[in-house]
């Protein structure tokens, strides 16, 4: 510390304040404030330590000379603190680019571009080059160049050998200097080494070892194996994402081998099933975000025709255990290898990402994400703008992997899962200022990112996607291996080993077991990339079959369980849980492959969730309820939360009540032919693979027992038709409409129907039968008693044909056949009195239809019919109807937003009992 005498007083400058100024608010007003202090206090300083001070009343001394301490103190650090300090300063916690200024220690280490100064050569210090604005993608300060005289300054300081105080920071950036770029020491930027000093070398042991050395010196150890059939419907969820039946946990349980035999046949046989590869490819299909369309478009079909095919490529690469390398190859570059024609699939990896309203910048930025994040761990798509405020990443490295994707085109304009050529005459990108199309800057060659390869020559004909691949893939790349063996490890153990799977940059802290991932991506790597290899290594392992009961020591040693001394808990994800419903209740189609199907709605299609269509506008919600990755990006890994959508889904869905309806007509065939009690037994033998318990047993005979209230749904509408005739205004021989699908209601053999003819009817409208004997009617039940008022619009939008004509019928009750004739004279059949209180007729044209002053009692109806007139040619309609009840604002029903869809099956008291079991969380959590 010096003392300073500013007149009567002294002024106390401490070595902290020396080496890193302190914000203008807490030594004076304002920069220029902030400035003429910092200048007095360092020259005081710096002179003190070999004169005497300088006082306040003196004059300052002339401009010192560019090599002194004194120049640096005066000139050139409130230059940078006025500049950069916002940016690159220990004050500011800001560090883009990896680059501090606040020492000449920092700049000398400098950050993802190098090191800043070259003292005596500021023409080839890059800090100096940024100033001078030489470079279009390294300019600085960003949004203003400073002035002539201040950047002569700076070169004169660098040129003269940049000579400046110490700072607490130098010994930090000396040693980092020394060794390269700042943060190219992070762990995970170093090969993965094997763990020392383990008893046994290799394999199982070698995880078991290294978890329970770190166990034991936490007072730990691993927890009891868990029983067999824990054991067995861990490993088939796992590594099929089924469930064992009664009958096999029964055999597994009964097998007279030794647990160390008995498991790696069971293991060996899942890994062998061709539903291996259903579950391992619907993991990489978060990775990949797939999806079946577009996202949002303009003039184009949405969808991707083709997507199933690279799912389906997916789920053979993973049931052949084709090696990692290849299988990264393939997905980058397989119409660029010699034996890659059967693998053109593979590309949907590329190519199913979002269009972006076809914005070729935006393509790429979601390529090179889904690449550098879903590969490597590398967050390349942050320096887009500007270089990586945290990570070694330069901005020119953007944009050497972006022009390999500008070279890569699509012929047809179609991105079809297999489609993909490279330009013939490749073009270098040019870096975009702050990521701006219409800012280009210097033009950068094709290559890999720089802190990875540093000796490297740019990549040669073509795009260059194949050389990408073999750098990504390439041995020394120290990210690949680790990252996909940690997504692995994540999915069978339910934890990752570290904070992001997806970022394994400078903001992700060493994980706790990094020797074991370390460890674990040596093995992988040695054994040729077999991914079934790598999860055999790991579900054969104490830690993955140990129990997964939260009890002794660990509780408060390790609640978050980041030593593994348990297994974790885990609740079905979205595909595991549909598929073991349709397992219980015996529906499930277990056939692969094939085009996408929308699971969502009825008739439910009983394959697996696998091969639901993912539409990336509208994700159903009871997807998004269960946690599933959006397919709208790169999905690092999917969020778990237990929310009450997620019961209340298991309670009130069709899908699930279908499954349970199945279940309980099964059962009810049981115990009318075996009695309740093998019923009972059977029922929880199919949905929970095991017999009930005794204290179950009795509560689920007295639920049987029990008066079970009938389930009485109440309709307010139903979609029909019938024989209208519109003199008399009389409907008869009213039938539902027999088929719903896509929110349609119509003929069960669609449209043309060979009975109904275009019958149909959906929220908006619809189009009527062939003649009058087929009208179609929207029928609606008064819910109470009271005066209602009727508005609507009907429309008839084509230009062509005579119209349609639709008439408002207030039912009043059945008649006898003798009061209502049709307009010859004979008598109609099964027909209701009706008034008849409004009729319109649209021809190319929309009218509007009120009515209203209309008493009805609850439970009467009124029909709303559409016929074709004298012919069905061009009679596609809308009619919107909106019913008010008089004096009760609220009372509304709206035709368009309360079009009815079928009603479930009503669930016996055996159905019931199934659905109570499904929804349990026995049955939706894995142990």
């Amino acid at each position: 510390m010096c003392l300073l005498n500013s007149g009567e007083s002294m002024v106390h400058v401490s070595k902290t304040a020396v080496g890193r100024p302190q914000p203008a608010d807490r030594v004076a007003n304002g920069p220029a404030g902030l400035t003429a202090l910092l200048r007095s206090l360092f020259v005081g300083c710096w002179v003190a330590a070999g004169g005497s001070p300088l006082r306040a009343e003196e004059s300052p001394p002339s401009e010192p000379a560019a090599g002194t301490v004194e120049f640096y103190t005066q000139q050139i650090q409130p230059l940078l603190l006025e500049a950069c300090y916002g940016c690159h300063s220990h004050e500011s916690g800001e560090a883009e680019g990896l680059l501090m200024v606040d020492s000449a220690a920092a700049l000398l280490a400098g950050g993802t571009h190098g090191p800043a100064i070259v003292p005596g050569d500021a023409s080839a210090s890059w800090l100096y080059r940024a100033l001078v604005y030489d470079r279009s993608d390294l300019q600085m300060p960003p949004d203003r160049k400073l002035p002539e005289e201040q950047i002569s300054m700076v070169k004169r300081w660098i040129d003269a050998g940049a000579v400046a105080p110490p700072s607490e920071w130098d010994a930090e950036y000396a040693e980092r200097a020394q060794s390269g770029l700042v943060t190219t020491d992070h762990w995970s930027y170093q090969p993965p080494q094997r763990a020392t000093g383990l008893d046994l070398a290799g394999g199982t042991q070698a995880i078991d070892e290294i978890l329970r050395r770190r166990l034991l010196e936490n007072g730990l150890d691993f927890s009891a194996p868990t029983d067999r059939r824990t054991l067995l419907r861990r490993l088939h969820h796992d590594l099929t994402g089924l469930t064992p039946s009664f009958e096999q946990l029964e055999d597994f349980v009964a097998d007279p081998r030794t647990d160390e035999i008995a498991i790696a046949a069971v293991v060996d046989d899942l890994l062998a099933s061709p539903h291996f590869g259903e579950r391992w490819a619907r993991h990489w299909m978060d990775i990949a975000r797939y999806a079946d369309t577009k996202g949002y478009v303009f003039q184009e079909d949405r969808e991707y025709p083709e997507a199933f095919r690279y799912r389906d490529w997916l789920v053979q690469a993973f049931n052949r255990d084709l090696p990692y390398a290849q299988f990264v190859r393939a997905q980058l570059a397989a119409d660029l290898l010699a034996d890659g024609s059967e693998d053109l699939p593979a590309l949907g990896f590329l190519t199913l990402g979002r269009r972006f309203l076809n914005n070729k910048q935006d393509i790429i930025d979601d390529r090179l994400d889904v690449i550098t994040r879903g590969l490597m761990g590398m967050t390349l798509a942050c320096a887009r703008c500007h270089d990586h405020k945290y990570d070694p990443v330069s901005q020119a490295d953007y944009y050497a992997l972006y022009g390999v994707f500008l070279n890569t085109d699509e012929p047809g304009g179609e991105p079809f899962a297999h489609r993909l050529a490279d330009a013939e005459k490749p073009r270098e990108a040019r870096i975009l200022i702050r990521g701006n199309p219409g800012n280009p800057g210097d033009v950068v060659p094709r290559r890999f990112v720089t802190f990875l390869a540093p000796e490297q020559t740019p990549f040669g004909d073509g795009s260059g996607r194949a050389e990408l691949a073999e750098r990504i893939m390439d041995a020394a790349n120290p990210l690949t291996a680790r990252v996909w063996v940690n997504r692995v490890w994540m999915h069978l153990m339910g934890d990752s080993l570290t904070e992001s799977p997806s970022d394994l940059g400078t903001r992700c802290p060493p994980p706790t077991q990094q020797d074991l991932l370390d460890h674990m991506a040596c093995d992988f790597t040695e054994d040729g990339g077999s991914i079934k290899g790598l999860i055999r290594r790991i579900v054969l392992s104490q830690a993955y079959r140990q129990s997964s009961v939260a009890e002794g020591s660990g509780v408060s040693a390790d609640p978050a369980n980041r030593l593994y001394w348990r297994m974790n808990r885990r609740r079905r994800d979205l595909e595991s849980l549909r598929d073991r419903l349709l397992v219980a209740s015996g529906e499930l189609d277990r056939s692969l492959g094939g085009p996408a199907l929308r699971i969502d709605r009825e008739p439910f299609p009983p394959r697996r969730t696998i091969y639901a269509y993912l539409d990336r506008q509208n994700l159903p919600g009871f997807f998004r309820n269960f946690d599933m990755a959006s397919p709208d990006a790169h999905s690092p890994g999917r969020p778990k939360t237990s929310v009450p959508q997620q019961g209340l889904y298991l309670l009130n869905s069709d899908f699930v009540a279908q499954q349970a309806a199945a279940l309980g007509r099964q059962t009810r065939a049981i115990a009318e032919r075996d009695g309740s009690d093998a019923a009972i037994t059977w029922l929880t033998r199919q949905v929970l693979a095991r017999d009930p318990d005794p204290t179950e047993r009795p509560l689920m005979t007295e639920f049987l027992a029990a008066p079970i209230d009938p389930q009485v749904i109440a309709e307010r509408w139903i979609c029909g038709y019938g024989k209208f005739d519109p003199e008399t205004g009389q409907l008869s021989g009213f039938e539902r409409l027999p088929s719903y699908v896509d929110g349609r209601w119509h003929g069960i053999g669609g449209m043309p129907d060979e009975k109904l003819g275009w019958a149909m009817l959906s929220a908006q409208g619809g189009h009527p039968g062939n003649d009058l004997n087929h009208a179609v009617v929207r029928r609606w039940i008064a819910p109470e008693d009271g005066r209602i008022r009727i508005s609507g619009t009907l429309k008839h939008p084509s230009g062509e044909g005579d119209g349609v004509r639709s008439s408002l019928l207030l039912n009043k009750g059945p008649a006898d056949v003798t009061d209502v004739s049709d307009a010859e004279g004979s008598a109609v059949e099964n027909a209701d009195v009706s008034e008849l209180l409004g009729q319109w007729v649209a021809t190319n044209s929309e009218v509007k239809t009120t009515a209203g002053g209309i008493e009805v009692r609850a439970g009467q109806s009124l029909d709303f019919v559409t016929d074709c007139r004298s012919g069905p040619g061009h009679d596609s309609f809308t009619w919107t109807v909106r019913i008010r009840y008089e004096g009760s604002p609220r009372r509304v029903d709206e035709s368009e937003k309360q079009l009815p869809t079928p009603n479930p099956e009503p669930l016996d008291v055996w159905a019931l009992l199934a659905q109570a079991l499904l929804a349990g969380n026995e049955f939706a959590f894995v142990d």
